[in-house]
């Protein structure tokens, strides 16, 4: 069955929507596979040459099987029960993914981070923050593995040790851009990537905007982070209005053009945001507290910086205290207090002590 449902899949002439519309009226892939070019043309009314290209220019299926096992990646098909439900409540969703990594967390519940690849870099900072947050509030993060914005969002997701969903707009065994290879490793790691395109595509233009109807089909909102009027962001909350998603926009400096799009969906009615928090809670989720995610970020640390900050998290300290705990000088300790305040991890309170600050 999953050889028919690829062999579908991969057929050209008309679109996943006809084929799925065929595989209901017949029966099952195999059934449509038989019908003649003037079945099909008389079944979805798609034209003499279309039909012909369907039924006469199939490719060679045990090539893309071949592939698939030399990319670790694996066959998802419509009728298979991890297929995730949600997706398929859009307009056409994919009669096949190709899946790397713990399938299970594309049923879970998952919210879609999207923007700008040439992003502000606080806007970048900001998108890591909240998938952080928004992990750490037991979502599945999802994002396209593109410059800026989405590599933000995987990265926070990680970070906080959760789930991050990667959807490609190429083959599963081609990662783009290139400089994003080992993100799409830690991401095949511990969560997912997935694509409805067979091996060897590569990073055509057309593919994206289709990539991100699966991107907005697979999440219970989809937040935009920063987008201009003619995005990729924006395309893919057209996509997620369609398919009944709820879209969430963080709010958007007046004055810049690079956060066009977010002003026009606030106006348009997109429900305001500052930070995952507000996200998680307005999805009914609980988000860590300020000393978790205290916890969270004391994890990242090393060496001296973490056993500095393990000490921090129990509770503020003096200089003096902080270097018995620690057993360092003085001259050791101060400068390293002054760095960690100065990344925002640390806050000196009147009287010399020193106290770990969890940033939202």
């Amino acid at each position: 069955m999953t050889e028919s449902w690829l062999a579908l899949h991969l057929a050209p002439g008309i679109g996943d929507r006809k084929k799925r519309v065929l595989v209901e009226r017949l029966g099952g892939p195999e059934e449509v596979l038989r019908l003649s070019p003037e079945e099909v043309a008389a079944e979805t009314a798609c034209g003499a040459v279309a039909a012909r290209r369907f039924v006469k220019d199939r490719p060679d299926v045990e090539r893309v099987r071949r592939g698939l096992e030399r990319s670790g990646a694996e066959i998802l098909p419509f009728d298979d029960p991890s297929y995730p439900s949600l997706l398929k409540e859009i307009h056409d969703p994919p009669l096949v993914l190709f899946v790397k990594g713990d399938l299970r967390f594309l049923s879970r519940p998952t919210v879609g981070l999207v923007g700008a690849r040439k992003a502000d870099p606080g806007a970048a900072a900001w998108t890591e923050e909240m998938a952080f947050t928004l992990a750490r509030s037991g979502f599945v993060v999802a994002s396209g593995l593109a410059r800026g914005i989405d590599a933000a969002a995987h990265r926070g997701a990680l970070r906080a040790g959760g789930a991050t969903t990667a959807i490609l707009g190429t083959g599963p065994d081609v990662i783009y851009p290139p400089e994003s290879a080992d993100l799409g490793r830690a991401i095949a790691g511990s969560g997912v990537i997935a694509t409805e395109l067979p091996p060897g595509e590569g990073p055509f233009a057309g593919n994206f905007p289709r990539r991100n109807r699966i991107l907005a089909g697979l999440s219970r909102a989809v937040v935009v982070v920063q987008a201009s009027e003619k995005s990729g962001a924006m395309i893919t909350a057209r996509l997620a209005l369609e398919a009944s998603r709820e879209v969430l926009v963080v709010a958007a400096f007046p004055w810049d053009p690079r956060f066009a799009g977010n002003r026009r969906l606030a106006r348009d009615g997109a429900i305001v945001v500052q930070d995952g928090e507000e996200v998680a809670l307005h999805l009914g989720a609980t988000p860590p507290s300020p000393a978790e995610r205290g916890r969270a970020l004391v994890l990242d640390l090393e060496g001296l910086e973490r056993e500095v900050a393990e000490v921090l998290a129990e509770g503020p300290r003096t200089a003096d205290e902080i270097c018995r705990a620690v057993r360092k000088s003085p001259a050791e300790i101060l400068p390293l207090l002054l760095e960690l305040e100065m990344g925002g991890l640390v806050v000196e309170r009147p009287g010399k002590v020193f106290a770990w600050a969890a940033p939202r």
